[in-house]
């Protein structure tokens, strides 16, 4: 080996170091780029009889400074800070729009509710009704206009989750490409460092987007894995993500997996880490909390006011009709005496009637008696026409048994379920339907309802959850199933093994809510009866006026007895005992013992007797005739404000939302915290990632030095060769 041949492989390992040099000078603003530096070695040295001669210099590879560890903890800490940025910057928009304290909804709760006490304060005053109809309406477009804004949330994240799907697959085809491309130059036996540092980067931009796992093949190609396993890039192959309507919830975008020709639905809860899981984690978890306690407490107000308001009387002497209007059930069932009469629209363009009924049976006259409870109208059905179905005061009714016994029953068209969505993977011909049976049992979860055909039995999930009831065949058919005061039935067709619904009971229904009176004269201020001492009384006995039972929580039951407004007489047959007696049905009851300060009922009334009476003496509870100036019935409206009747009676209406807004305000708090937390993770990552990658300044300034004084000696030691070569020829 010449001296010449020396100085030759030094100056090109000088060489080489310098471009390397100014490569990473050149790179040191590139995102994700990694210092490379050359590894040179000396060649196997000359054997000579002198000793070994050595062979000067040779570059063995250029590599880059990487640690794989350091490089997925990078990516991890991204993965996460992502996941609670995007979580928080979509929960601090809902906590935005649920907590207004000036324009939001609890404001307009309590002005609702102070509108109320004035007309308790002066049920004759028109002013004072008009006053609490117009904040009624205010109510009801508060309601709509956070339901509106809550609705274009969830939109957006639909929008936000189609353009990360789409985002993670011009991520993941670009990796493969570059696998494809650093799997023929490895082939060389020298790494591709350039690329191999732009795949690390599009990684670390798809765990912004998704949580991502990589496997590293003997060709340097890497396979990428989401979710519970799926894989994203095999060598250099992407499978695609698509974003498709929820197979159980077409509001909802699902992120689905497409491989071979075959579409697998992602559950969301595999789909961890990025902004991805933020973005899924808000809408399943905050936004649909926001959204169904909005339509909870508005739908739970306006079917607990609306049986109040049924429960007394307006300024026309009627019982009072509905105050709020809303989407409700177009059929259900009731019973009387034990046999099921079908309750339905006449068609589905009519209206849903604003008041109770009453559903009589005559085992003497073997008729059926329909009453409508606000005007008193009521029409003769026969046996035959009920087995027919027979429309009648502006419903249709219709039964295939007759009771056995004579009997009085009542009913109310009940709220409609929000929505009801088959699964697309059903095989079935069956079709659900279903109401709300009890706003006061309603929870903000929602549930889905499947047929087990390995066990034979029907199970409906809270999905909040997890908890199951079971129903056997022969209760679905026998009629409405639920719980939590959701009632669904099988309408037709029949569920296959494996079928499904989705069942949404409060969704959107705040869009069909209104106020269903504006004259000012049918609010029912008035309990719908009086007591009146008779004036021959010699005793002393005082009475309170009486009160009405409060509705029951069904939804499908009427708000009074039927027989509220038969006259009955009370009579004192001794000042310790007494009997009531029921002109309509002529029946008088056993003596009863009295006692000052006690609690008479019948028909759904309630007085209070004080006093010492005298035998002979009566009270005459009947009908109200002039109740103009009557406030009971306000007083019950207006104690609703207080009464803790939402959530199985844990919450007032007012509780029921301030709560949900506390939570996602908690939320936010949280998600705040842990975002700067995870931001200062990312930091100190990206930190201890450079501190071993990046290009230092310095120190390349250094290597310049190094390399060029390096080069300089590689060209002086070549410069003595020629010239001793030189000399030898000039002897020659």
């Amino acid at each position: 080996m010449s001296v010449f041949s020396i100085g030759v492989s030094g100056l090109n390992a000088a060489n080489l170091g310098l471009s390397t040099t100014g490569h990473n000078i050149a790179n040191a603003n590139t995102p994700g780029y990694s210092r490379q530096s050359i590894q040179q070695s000396a060649p196997y040295p000359q054997q000579t009889g002198s000793g070994f001669v050595g062979m000067g210099v040779q570059v063995d590879t250029i590599s880059r400074a990487y640690d794989q560890f350091l490089t997925k903890n990078l990516q991890t800490a991204q993965s996460q800070s992502s996941y609670f940025s995007t979580y928080l910057s979509n929960l601090q928009s809902v906590d935005n729009i649920v907590a207004d304290p000036t324009a939001g909804v609890s404001p307009a709760l309590q002005n609702f509710f102070t509108s109320v006490q004035a007309v308790t304060s002066n049920p004759a005053d028109s002013p004072s009704r008009t006053a609490m109809l117009t904040s009624a309406q205010t109510l009801v477009s508060s309601f709509k206009t956070f339901n509106d804004q809550l609705a274009q949330s969830a939109q957006t994240v639909n929008g936000q989750i189609s353009d990360t799907v789409n985002s993670i697959n011009a991520i993941t085809s670009q990796i493969a490409t570059l696998n494809t491309q650093i799997a023929v130059l490895s082939a060389s036996g020298q790494p591709p460092n350039d690329l191999m540092d732009q795949r690390d980067q599009q990684l670390l931009q798809l765990n912004k987007y998704v949580k991502a796992q990589t496997t590293t093949q003997t060709d340097g190609t890497v396979n990428v894995f989401i979710g519970n396993g799926q894989n994203v890039v095999v060598g250099g192959t992407s499978f695609q993500l698509a974003a498709v309507q929820s197979p159980s919830n077409p509001q909802n975008i699902s992120v689905a997996y497409k491989q071979n020709n075959n579409t697998v639905y992602l559950p969301d809860s595999q789909l961890a880490g990025g902004s991805l899981q933020g973005l899924l984690d808000f809408r399943n978890n905050s936004l649909t909390l926001a959204q169904n306690t909005l339509n909870l407490t508005a739908i739970g107000l306006a079917q607990t006011m609306n049986a109040q308001q049924r429960a007394g009387q307006d300024l026309n002497g009627n019982i009072g009709q509905n105050l709020f209007s809303m989407p409700s059930a177009s059929s259900f069932s009731t019973t009387l005496n034990g046999v099921n009469v079908n309750v339905s629209l006449p068609s589905t363009s009519a209206p849903t009637p604003l008041s109770d009924f009453s559903l009589a049976y005559d085992s003497v006259s073997g008729n059926f008696t329909l009453t409508r409870a606000t005007d008193q109208s009521s029409q003769t059905i026969t046996a035959a026409q009920m087995t027919a179905g027979f429309t009648a005061l502006g419903v249709t009714l219709q039964s295939g048994a007759t009771p056995a016994a004579s009997g009085t029953g009542t009913f109310s068209f009940p709220p409609a379920l929000g929505s009801i969505n088959s699964s697309t993977f059903n095989t079935g011909t069956g079709q659900l339907t279903g109401y709300i049976s009890d706003v006061t049992k309603l929870t903000t979860s929602n549930y889905s309802f499947a047929y087990d055909g390995t066990n034979n039995q029907y199970v409906m999930t809270r999905l909040s959850d997890n908890t199951k009831s079971v129903f056997t065949p022969a209760q679905v058919a026998a009629g409405p199933v639920g719980m939590d005061g959701v009632a669904v039935s099988i309408a037709s067709g029949t569920m296959n093994s494996g079928d499904s619904f989705n069942i949404q009971p409060v969704s959107n229904l705040v869009a069909g809510l209104g106020v269903a009176i504006t004259d000012p004269s049918l609010v029912a201020a008035a309990a719908p009866i009086t007591a009146t001492s008779n004036p021959a009384n010699t005793g002393s006995v005082t009475l309170t006026q009486p009160t009405v039972d409060k509705p029951s929580t069904s939804t499908i039951s009427g708000a009074l007895n039927p027989a509220l407004q038969n006259p009955v007489t009370l009579n004192f047959t001794s000042a310790t005992t007494f009997t009531l007696t029921d002109s309509v049905t002529g029946v008088t009851s056993p003596a009863q013992t009295y006692t000052a300060g006690m609690t008479v009922s019948d028909n759904g009334w309630n007085m209070v007797l004080n006093g010492v009476p005298a035998a002979g003496d009566s009270i005459t509870i009947g009908k109200n005739i002039n109740g103009t100036s009557d406030n009971r019935n306000a007083l019950a409206m207006g104690a609703l404000q207080t009464s803790k009747i939402l959530m199985n009676g844990t919450v007032t209406y007012q509780d029921a939302y301030s709560n949900m807004v506390s939570t996602i305000g908690t939320q936010t708090n949280q998600a705040q915290v842990m975002s700067t937390a995870q931001t200062a993770v990312l930091t100190q990552a990206q930190t201890a990632r450079d501190s071993l990658s990046a290009v230092n300044m310095d120190e390349e300034a250094s290597n310049l030095l190094r390399y060029q004084q390096a080069y300089q000696a590689a060209s002086k030691v070549i410069q003595i060769a020629q010239e001793a070569f030189q000399s030898i020829m000039n002897i020659s």
